[in-house]
């Protein structure tokens, strides 16, 4: 005997509530639980509408999968994207193929409504059905970190604490005296994009809009850091940090980090540093990205090494969809990535 029969439809903000059971049993503390941070990714957009997908099995929402939109540039060129985001399924209907299904029904509907590309950030778990759904691999970003605390390099590593404090000779940090804390996002981010926008290549627009709508109108206090890089008052570097549990202890994360040169990442991050070292009694700082890439680059230049991947958390994949089949060898062009790209955070 067979079980319910279950339908894939697209959703609307009609069926937040029961999407939102559906990723809170799914994964503990999701933050988009909470319906003002699902409205203001989702129905509430500024670059558009979601694009949402449910399978629904006697009237109950089992599954789920979405396409948020986001500033983007492809080829040098102004457009929207989708990012890939959500995909949960209820414990009793796991097995079906209800991923791949969604997941194509997502790039399709994206694709249909302006969105030529879905970039995507998949799990372990969710890396087989994303390409099966024509997802493509970019390959593994990497955690790049400066330590504060040697104990906590240590044990990251696995080495006894005096070597995990001489492990941290090869880390160094300038002091940020170029750099300094801002209340908010600087209000001439359009120009030092319009300046790093070429280097960037394909990927998130990080312009002013961008900024203020990812970390200054997300719901709540989510504590996020503005730092500016300036010099004879022009805006050379611009970074966004936030404290949170991670890679094994209080970690300052750059979400951004947006430099014309290497000065100033170096200031930006030593800013940083010295903010992380004090009240925020941070083990150290972290960032991640796709390795050869500007931000990469920059992270680098200011001190950041990559882990060893015996000490990296669970990989982290970048993948891109050719939501109309219209983009060829899109994984041969070159794709920023940025902590921030990761809309939990």
């Amino acid at each position: 005997m067979g079980g319910p029969e279950v339908r894939i439809r697209a959703a609307s903000a009609d069926d937040a509530a029961q999407i939102r059971t559906v990723l809170g049993g799914s994964f503990g503390g999701n933050p988009k639980t909470d319906p003002a941070v699902m409205a203001w990714q989702y129905w509430d957009n500024p670059f558009g509408p979601a694009r949402s997908w449910v399978a629904e099995a006697e009237g109950r929402v089992v599954a789920h999968y979405a396409g948020i939109a986001l500033p983007g540039v492809i080829g040098g060129a102004p457009a929207t994207l989708a990012l890939g985001i959500d995909a949960a399924t209820d414990p009793a209907f796991r097995g079906l193929g209800l991923f791949e299904a969604l997941a194509r029904a997502v790039y399709a509907d994206a694709g249909t409504a302006g969105m030529p590309v879905t970039y995507c950030l998949p799990n372990p778990n969710s890396l087989r059905g994303f390409q099966k759904a024509g997802g493509q691999d970019l390959g593994r970003a990497r955690a790049l970190v400066a330590p504060l605390d040697g104990a906590w390099l240590g044990r990251r590593l696995h080495l006894p604490t005096p070597l995990g404090r001489l492990a941290r000779a090869p880390f160094r940090l300038g002091r940020g005296g170029g750099a300094g804390l801002v209340a908010e996002p600087p209000a001439d981010l359009d120009d030092l994009w319009a300046r790093l926008a070429p280097a960037y290549g394909n990927g998130v627009r990080r312009d002013g809009p961008w900024w203020e709508w990812r970390y200054v109108r997300r719901p709540g206090d989510a504590g996020y850091i503005f730092v500016e890089a300036r010099r004879a008052g022009r805006l050379t570097g611009a970074a966004v940090a936030r404290l949170r549990t991670d890679l094994g202890g209080p970690m300052l994360c750059v979400l951004e980090l947006a430099a014309e040169d290497d000065r100033a990442a170096r200031d930006l991050v030593g800013r940083l540093a010295s903010t992380a070292a004090g009240p925020l009694g941070a083990v150290g700082i972290a960032t991640t990205a796709l390795p050869g890439t500007p931000i990469y680059r920059s992270a680098r230049a200011a001190g950041l090494w990559p882990l060893p991947r015996r000490a990296e958390p669970a990989p982290m994949h970048v993948g891109v969809v050719d939501n109309l089949a219209s983009l060829p060898e899109l994984t041969r062009r070159p794709w920023s990535l940025a902590w921030g790209d990761l809309d939990h955070i």
